[in-house]
């Protein structure tokens, strides 16, 4: 299976955020993390005292804050990647991957991948080591294409849940 495409930064961004709620336990806390304090926040409004208001308005701003900071980071790793920025072939097959860019060529098995996820906009593999990951955007694929890969990746690999 052959397949071109490009990752956008909104591609990265929705793969990141798609890495951060199926890695495991820990990182699917540091997604739900703001919410949850704002949740708590605001349930906290509810005890009476001189503090209602501060709190109530106190939220907004830090839970923009934190978003607008975890934003920020996904566009500072984009720019830093700079091998995301260009045109990638891939090429998959039983023994694992080709990625050809204008910058190289380079192969890995399927053994250096831990498991993969899917959502409407990307495919994302893990990869054993770190908290790596390898985005496969959707919008540049056919449906039969996001078919075939969804099945090749569902017999290699085990789908995060």
């Amino acid at each position: 299976m052959n397949i071109k495409y490009r990752v956008s930064e909104r591609d990265y961004r929705s793969a990141a955020l798609l890495e951060l709620r199926k890695r495991d336990k820990w990182s699917l806390l540091e997604f739900y993390s703001p919410y949850i304090v704002a949740i708590v926040w605001v349930c906290a409004c509810f005890i009476p005292d001189d503090f209602d208001l501060f709190l109530t308005l106190g939220i907004i701003p830090i839970f923009i804050a934190v978003l607008w900071m975890r934003r920020r980071r996904f566009e500072a790793d984009y720019r830093r990647k700079r091998n995301f920025h260009l045109l990638h072939s891939l090429d998959l097959d039983r023994n694992g991957l080709r990625l050809e860019t204008t910058d190289g060529s380079t192969r890995t098995t399927w053994a250096n991948y831990l498991k993969f996820a899917e959502d409407s906009d990307n495919f994302v593999l893990f990869q054993k080591t770190g908290h790596g990951f390898f985005p496969i955007p959707k919008d540049h694929l056919t449906p039969e294409q996001v078919e075939e890969l969804g099945s090749m990746l569902q017999s290699r690999l085990q789908r995060a849940e």
